[in-house]
């Protein structure tokens, strides 16, 4: 090439491309806000799950604790067992969707109780709660069957993989 050729030709200056713009995002943003917006749902529906879960225990340690001041005013054991008998039969119906186990009696209804919890606690109880109840004036030691009622309802009230219906 001759060098007066160069000279003629109409070149314009070098024009740069514009930056680009903060939208649209690029897809990786996208992917990121996705991925977060998940992970707050996730975490909006565990915690709604768990104030569930603690609001139905409170209603029902309610109950258990009305059932207890009762019997603290009476002081009728028959009434006592009568009363939390009730009340864990209600229980297994109402909240364990189960009415097939709260229609069980004798061995098999304490094999219901005792079958979640970590140790057997109603096993010293059978007789108290099968045939104690039916019986106007009953002994027993009261202070266990209400720690294993308390225990009982506790646990399946706060376990956190039990089905939510």
């Amino acid at each position: 090439m001759n060098p007066g050729t160069v000279q003629q030709l109409p070149l314009r200056d070098i024009h740069l491309p514009t930056e680009p713009g903060l939208w649209p995002p690029a897809p990786g943003w996208w992917i990121v806000a996705t991925i977060l917006l998940l992970v707050l749902l996730g975490l909006a529906l565990g915690y709604h799950r768990y104030r569930q879960r603690h609001k139905k225990w409170h209603q029902i340690h309610q109950l258990w604790l009305s059932i207890q001041q009762d019997f603290q005013s009476h002081g009728d054991a028959a009434q006592l067992a009568r009363d939390l008998s009730n009340l864990l039969r209600r229980f297994t119906r109402h909240e364990l969707n189960n009415p097939e186990a709260a229609g069980l009696a004798g061995d098999q209804w304490i094999a219901f109780l005792n079958n979640d919890l970590p140790e057997p606690v109603f096993e010293p109880l059978a007789k108290t709660l099968n045939s104690g109840l039916y019986q106007p004036q009953y002994e027993y030691a009261t202070e266990p069957l209400l720690q294993a009622v308390h225990q009982f309802l506790r646990h399946h009230c706060l376990q956190t993989n039990r089905r939510q219906p």
